[in-house]
């Protein structure tokens, strides 16, 4: 896929918070019409599913089981050794991972794919909160001149699904 530098073409990679929101607001089973219209934006490389965001999703029974049809299909795309050696160099410049916890290495190679591939971002995650908090998606999205999108309405027209 080619580098966008435009809102309206941008590919998006889509956030763990900011998909498993989609399944609590957007249930499968109420919402057929939504997710085959969001799997129909993933085949057409509108967005994009790392397979470190997949590995995120727990508790969600029916979310895990399109996840894992969606990489059966082939859809899954694995960050590389690259994109962990470019995370970790974010998370050098721009601390964002919880040293004890490990929480929020994700973000980081997140980051570094968006970066390398020329992807926006979508995730729930707020800017931090003060100078002292570690840095989050917003804020390094902000940093590196990458596509941030929060709201899921924005991300749902810029990628061509209808809601209604």
């Amino acid at each position: 896929m080619s580098t966008t530098t435009t809102q309206q073409n941008t590919v998006y990679i889509v956030d763990a918070n900011f998909f498993i929101n989609f399944h609590k607001w957007i249930p499968q089973s109420s919402f057929p019409a939504f997710w085959a219209q969001l799997e129909q934006a993933l085949k057409d490389g509108k967005w994009v599913l790392l397979d470190v965001v997949v590995n995120e999703v727990r508790g969600e029974p029916a979310l895990k089981r399109w996840c894992i049809l969606q990489k059966q299909n082939g859809l899954v795309t694995e960050i590389t050794d690259t994109d962990k050696i470019a995370g970790a160099a974010i998370n050098n410049k721009y601390e964002m991972v919880d040293q004890a916890s490990g929480k929020s290495e994700v973000d980081t190679y997140i980051i570094a794919h968006a970066k390398a591939n020329g992807y926006g971002i979508a995730s729930d995650e707020k800017q931090r909160k003060t100078i002292a908090d570690l840095y989050k998606i917003p804020d390094v999205c902000g940093k590196l001149g990458i596509i941030s999108r929060r709201k899921p309405t924005a991300f749902f027209t810029e990628v061509g699904i209808m809601l209604s």
